[in-house]
């Protein structure tokens, strides 16, 4: 199991929508990015033993502007661009599914920034 080529992966499907993402930390100076940090998973393997399936949570921190119109805006293009995706490829790696929950507002930082996050699931086949 490589979770960088993961990480790699899901920043790459998230930049699509033309916002910067980072792992796992946002930097504090910009504006309209998000961040990524993996939870702890389940793994099961297949009978054949070369194939090794995950069910990882993991969970994106939108940061737009101050106006919340525009950063929920941000966290609706990002949820849609995420939910119910299936079969991305990377490296020894397919994701069979995405789940998302909807963006909640989460807080506004000391500049007046509001923050979003969205929680997620993600399904994977690994091959080693």
């Amino acid at each position: 199991m490589n979770t960088e080529s993961l990480i790699t992966l899901l920043r790459n499907e998230i930049e699509k929508t033309g916002y910067k993402c980072y792992s796992p930390d946002l930097p504090q100076n910009l504006e309209k990015i998000v961040a990524i940090s993996l939870g702890e998973g389940t793994n099961e393997r297949s009978l054949n033993k070369d194939i090794l399936y995950s069910r990882i949570p993991f969970y994106l921190l939108i940061r737009g502007t101050s106006n919340d119109t525009e950063t929920r805006g941000i966290a609706d293009t990002i949820f849609k661009q995420l939910d119910h995706k299936t079969d991305l490829e990377n490296d020894n790696l397919r994701v069979i599914l995405i789940s998302c929950n909807m963006p909640n507002y989460a807080f506004r930082d000391e500049n007046q920034r509001i923050h979003y996050n969205i929680n997620c699931n993600i399904q994977v086949e690994w091959k080693e």
